[in-house]
């Protein structure tokens, strides 16, 4: 009876936090390979004559002993369910995450124990091992009370009997680092890129106000056309230009930068062209003069573009806006108007997130490759850089080609646009077509040929839209001082947090110097170091200086996130875990101060150039 009530509860609880899931054991009527043993509720395999369940309470003693401060666990295999069902106890752990490749253990599992509480606030998090990619845990790792904590990663096993399944223990290892180190590399790896995009934007926001915003374009042109079609500037390209010219007129064409030149060469007039990079060989691609073919385009330029991006836009008077990245620096100034367009990490996604807030129902994607063509080469011929300007980067790596047939090469850098792109289309409800007919397969895209969607989908002109209008003067000396208010206000806020830092920096040397880590020393400094973090914590004060320092704040509470999971066994291994954690924020406070002043500086010399 009580098997049948945990069961019942479970699948109850299954059918909103995994209904697909809930929907397959649903399938499951009774136990064929797998035997249940009610005695002991050990479970024995019929077809490798072994028992799945094997010293669970050495089991739970080991992991409470080894694991016991990790915020997360990720286990390959439920077996009967108890240990998984134990170590939930335990409320130092936010979440456990199974994958169980075999759907009757499952079924035996949630019949054996009461999951219902912990799937339904996602503390327990299970999934066949059918049903997971890249994606299922890229939303894991990110889930904010772990995302620090990702570097502790290991993939634990409750028995010794998935040693059987050695190839698909591989391939959700390799899932789960790939998408770790995804995730930080989207944190940044540069300051000096993060600082090259805030001084620039700094320079730029005259420019910025000067021109209409991107509410404007939204609100003119929402919803007036369903189909959009994104051009990138793969090997593939070139093929799909007749057709593309041919239907030019029956959809919103939005193009990378370097794309531009090659549709501007076949007289093929995109209504967007979209610029997303910082580096200062951007220019290149608008640098002819053509009045009359770009009259009626408007260039999308990120804020953060250089300076020579935006000195040739103004000399050869192509109509254009810029747009702020959803970054913390850019939201700080609170132009919520002028934003927000490139929340992934190629230009091919700040196209996707454009196309879904003009409200298109389709998109299309031609040119994106993501992979090196037949020839070995990164671009096609007419690509502005040269065709082999991405064929140093080539490492012997291989994904699903177009169309899931043989594998094509890639770069790592491909890899990750390929998946943030995905995410993109994951996490919209637009339905995205792959049309490029070559290079890597992308996943949740519909594979189809350019022609037959231009033959069923592009049946209307589109319409004619009126040039943009910005800001009067009045409005952009409000908007201006506005901006300029915020700034001085975070300044002031800026140096007197450096100020209490550098204090506590002091006590921090004399602390570590002279070997106070006993409770009267050690507990004031660790909640001044607490609330010096509670500070940097506040939305206001963090987004002005996230983007300078975010690579190194990640990078440090990675560090700290492997200080909190050590578990002490005597006075000694406590005084010195303590120790470390006052000389890694000791550190902290070595890396990030430099930079905080580097970047009031900036905003300092940017307020005195628009005075």
């Amino acid at each position: 009876m009580q098997l049948e009530l945990n069961f019942s509860k479970n699948l109850q609880t299954l059918k909103s936090a995994n209904p697909i899931l809930a929907e397959k054991i649903l399938q499951i009527k009774s136990n064929e390979r797998f035997e249940l043993f009610e005695k002991n509720y050990d479970i024995y395999d019929h077809i490798t004559k072994q028992f799945c369940v094997q010293n669970t309470l050495n089991n739970l003693s080991f992991y409470e002993q080894n694991y016991k401060r990790h915020p997360f666990l990720i286990f390959f295999g439920i077996g009967n369910g108890v240990l998984i069902h134990n170590l939930l106890k335990n409320p130092l752990k936010d979440y456990i995450c199974i994958i169980e490749p075999e759907i009757e253990l499952l079924y035996i599992a949630l019949h054996l124990n009461d999951f219902s509480q912990d799937l339904q606030n996602k503390r327990l998090q299970i999934y066949l091992y059918e049903d997971v990619n890249f994606l299922t845990f890229y939303r894991f790792f990110e889930q904010e009370k772990i995302h620090f904590y990702v570097k502790t990663y290991d993939l634990l096993f409750v028995s010794n009997f998935y040693e059987n399944y050695g190839e698909k223990i591989n391939k959700i290892n390799s899932l789960c680092i790939e998408s770790i180190k995804s995730l930080v590399l989207r944190q940044g790896n540069s300051s000096e890129d993060s600082f090259e995009g805030i001084t620039q934007l700094l320079h730029n926001l005259p420019y910025q106000l000067a021109n209409p915003s991107l509410k404007d374009l939204i609100q003119q042109r929402k919803d007036k056309i369903e189909n959009a079609i994104i051009v990138s500037t793969g090997p593939s390209l070139i093929k799909q230009l007749p057709l593309l010219k041919e239907y030019v007129n029956k959809a919103t064409i939005i193009c990378a930068d370097t794309a531009y030149p090659i549709l501007a060469k076949h007289n093929i007039k995109p209504d967007y062209v979209l610029a997303l990079e910082r580096h200062n060989l951007v220019y290149q691609c608008f640098e002819k003069d053509n009045q009359e073919f770009d009259k009626d385009i408007l260039f999308i330029v990120a804020s953060v573009a250089h300076k020579s991006v935006i000195d040739t836009l103004e000399k050869t008077k192509k109509p254009y806006i810029l747009v702020h990245r959803p970054l913390p620096f850019s939201k700080a100034l609170n132009m919520n108007d002028y934003g927000y367009l490139g929340t992934g990490l190629s230009v091919a996604n700040m196209a996707y997130d454009l196309a879904e807030k003009l409200g298109h129902k389709n998109i299309i994607l031609i040119g994106q490759d993501l992979a090196y063509g037949e020839d070995g080469n990164s671009h096609p011929k007419e690509y502005l850089h040269t065709q082999e300007s991405e064929n140093d980067r080539k490492e012997g790596l291989f994904v699903t080609a177009y169309g899931g047939n043989g594998k094509v090469e890639t770069n790592q850098w491909w890899i990750l646009f390929k998946e943030s792109l995905e995410y993109s289309i994951d996490t919209n409800n637009i339905t995205t077509y792959n049309a490029t007919e070559g290079g890597a397969r992308i996943e949740g895209a519909i594979e189809k040929p350019f022609k037959e969607l231009c033959e069923e989908l592009l049946k209307k002109d589109k319409p004619y839209f009126e040039k943009l209008q910005g800001l009067n003067e009045k409005e952009l000396k409000i908007k201006k001082d506005e901006i300029d208010e915020g700034i001085e206000k975070n300044l002031i806020l800026a140096k007197t947090y450096i100020s209490e830092c550098e204090l506590l920096k002091l006590d921090l040397i004399d602390c570590l110097e002279n070997l106070k880590f006993n409770d009267e020393n050690f507990k004031p400094l660790s909640q001044r170091i607490y609330q010096m973090k509670s500070k940097f914590e506040e939305e206001e004060f963090k987004n002005y200086f996230l983007d300078l320092i975010r690579s190194i704040f990640f990078h440090f509470e990675y560090i700290i996130a492997q200080n909190y999971i050590k578990n002490p066994n005597n006075i000694e291994e406590e005084y010195a875990k303590r120790q470390e954690y006052l000389d890694i924020h000791k550190n902290w406070i070595d890396f990030i101060i430099p930079h905080i002043k580097l970047q009031v500086k900036t905003m300092e010399e940017g307020l005195y150039e628009r005075l």
